[in-house]
């Protein structure tokens, strides 16, 4: 009897706690490498620093679901690791809530230009992920496809720099330049790029 109830269990079980996961990986995968994003940057420091709870939720399935205590303690055991980064991310970004609120600013991913380029724009941020690397400057294809949500599109950046000038040199075409960057130890000469941008993003 136990033996044919076990795997509806198990098949149970693996949705339950699939999907929080599933969801997370999705959402870290969109931070990373950004598809959609907020208008608000408070509101996408708030959804990002959420996501480190949905494993957690992954947990709690695995406690409650499963018929045996082993199955229980072998997910959680499982599952450990990612839940110390997700503690440890998570209290991050609860400190960068915090920030963004009070400065209307996150100082992680700043914005320093906008540049309209008609039907869409583009994002000029820089990245600062604090001691362990160097500024970056970041900019994202963005266009707005309902009130407060952009769909964007990640261009090739520079890393390291901290500064940006850009012009426009043509229909959909975008002069982006660093200035040398001196980090106290390594001296990392100019550079541009030449973006040719599509209309739709991404076609």
């Amino acid at each position: 009897m136990s033996i044919e109830a076990s795997p509806p269990t198990w098949t149970r079980t693996a949705k339950f706690v699939g999907l929080p996961l599933a969801g997370f990986v999705l959402l870290q995968a969109d931070s990373i490498h950004p598809f959609i994003r907020f208008s608000n940057e408070l509101a996408n420091v708030f959804v990002g620093t959420m996501t480190f709870l949905l494993p957690f939720v992954a947990v709690i399935f695995a406690l409650i679901i499963p018929r045996h205590w082993w199955s229980r303690i072998i997910a959680t055991l499982l599952l450990l690791p990612l839940l110390l980064f997700c503690l440890v991310a998570g209290f991050a970004g609860s400190l960068m809530i915090g920030d963004t609120w009070r400065t209307g600013v996150n100082s992680a991913f700043e914005p320093i230009a906008s540049v309209p380029m008609g039907g869409y724009s583009v994002g000029i941020y820089r990245t600062n992920c604090g001691a362990p690397c160097s500024f970056g400057i970041y900019p994202l294809q963005e266009k707005q496809i309902m009130p407060g949500i952009l769909l964007v599109r990640a261009l090739p950046g520079f890393e390291p720099a901290d500064k940006a000038a850009f012009k426009v040199i043509g229909k959909d075409a975008l002069l982006l330049q660093v200035p040398e960057y001196f980090d106290g130890e390594v001296r990392t000469p100019a550079r541009s790029r030449v973006y040719h941008l599509k209309r739709f993003l991404y076609f």
